[in-house]
């Protein structure tokens, strides 16, 4: 890698860190380790660690982004003796866009497993369930007959 590759790849880091700073959370570069790098960034939001592997690349390969950040986010865990690995998120940089505009790559599992359900608050299943929705529920006709759209689609 060139040294005006890596320059841009430090600046991007150093970027991502500062926005995290300045939305109040802590955000720390890395040290680079060769094999046993353990991700550019590490994060606590809310309580929860994050690594993040951030890419400033003019072409993605997001199956390698997203090897490397896994590895990373083992080694990080690994070399602290932490049972449980903290999740790895990859940030890429959006070609003439802003830090903000930035992409985070998360597998959908993983993104779900990452979302809090808020004590005291009703999570769409129990809505499903209250008596006034069940009744309403009930009283939904459901056409036994394709609609117009439907017949269009299968010719």
């Amino acid at each position: 890698m060139s040294s005006y590759n890596k320059a841009k790849g430090s600046k991007f880091e150093t970027d991502v860190m500062k926005y995290l700073r300045k939305l109040g959370h802590f955000a720390e570069r890395l040290a680079k380790a060769g094999a046993n790098d353990e991700g550019d960034i590490v994060t606590i939001i809310a309580g929860q660690t994050y690594i993040l592997e951030c890419k400033n690349r003019k072409s993605l390969d997001l199956p390698q982004f997203w090897a490397e950040a896994q590895t990373e986010a083992a080694n990080y865990a690994k070399a602290r003796g932490l049972v449980v690995e903290p999740p790895a998120f990859v940030i890429v940089k959006r070609r003439r866009g802003s830090i903000e505009d930035a992409w985070v790559i998360q597998t959908l599992e993983k993104w779900v497993g990452q979302m809090p359900v808020p004590q005291g608050q009703i999570t769409s299943s129990e809505i499903f369930t209250t008596p006034e929705v069940q009744k309403e529920l009930e009283d939904v006709q459901i056409p036994d007959e394709p609609t117009e759209v439907e017949e269009k689609e299968q010719e």
